[in-house]
């Protein structure tokens, strides 16, 4: 009986342990990729982060969005175009991003490292939590949006390429929580649905990236 009380423990564990609380896609998104392609990045103006921080975020999501989902993304530095308010070049809608952080909470370790996306922050430890949304901007219709929440320790030595290349890009300070940002944001963009792009849009992808 108890052997089975600790197996039912950790099956739903398990389950509550996912940083991706929920993923919301409306009907039309993925047929739309087929003219759905451009797109910026926005910080909402509300989220609770230091700019840097929120410079941080921005960066990373137009890096994964252009080379991991092969979006159109066009430069758009000052999020003018949240919530669909100043549409950048040829983007036809954006990914708004609102985020907020907890730093140095009371959380036992154990239990963070249990289960980081119901427990956390721990002293040395941080939470980060995202709110996501892809808008078309003619007709204003969210396509897609998703929830992430988790806890991470800060510190480690894992994937010190990505920290260096972003230490790089925005300062020392960032160092410990590259790693934690990166996490929770490629969980979530991990759900977007990926378009496929002609020749003509790849060069314009080229154009785009290269600043031309």
């Amino acid at each position: 009986m108890r052997s089975k009380l600790i197996l039912l423990f950790l099956i739903s564990t398990s389950f509550a342990n996912c940083a991706v609380k929920q993923i919301r896609i409306a009907p039309n998104f993925e047929s739309s990729l087929d003219r759905f392609k451009r797109l910026t990045v926005a910080i909402d103006s509300s989220s609770k982060v230091n700019q840097v921080e929120a410079t941080l975020l921005k960066s990373m999501a137009e890096q994964e969005l252009a080379h991991h989902k092969e979006f159109i993304v066009y430069p758009d530095p000052s999020s003018k175009n949240q919530n669909c308010k100043s549409p950048v070049g040829k983007s036809q809608g954006v990914l708004t991003l609102k985020l907020e952080e907890a730093l140095k909470g009371t959380t036992p370790s154990f239990l963070v490292w249990l289960s980081p996306a119901v427990f956390g922050p721990s002293a040395d430890g941080i939470k980060i939590s995202i709110q996501a949304q892809i808008q078309k901007c003619d007709t204003k219709d969210v396509l897609w949006e998703g929830t992430a929440s988790s806890s991470y320790f800060m510190g480690g030595d894992e994937e010190a390429t990505l920290r260096t290349s972003y230490e790089n890009k925005f300062g020392k300070s960032v160092g410990p929580k590259v790693l934690p940002y990166y996490d929770i944001l490629k969980s979530l963009l991990d759900k977007i649905a990926s378009p496929v792009l002609n020749e003509a849009e790849q060069d314009e992808k080229i154009e785009v990236e290269s600043g031309s």
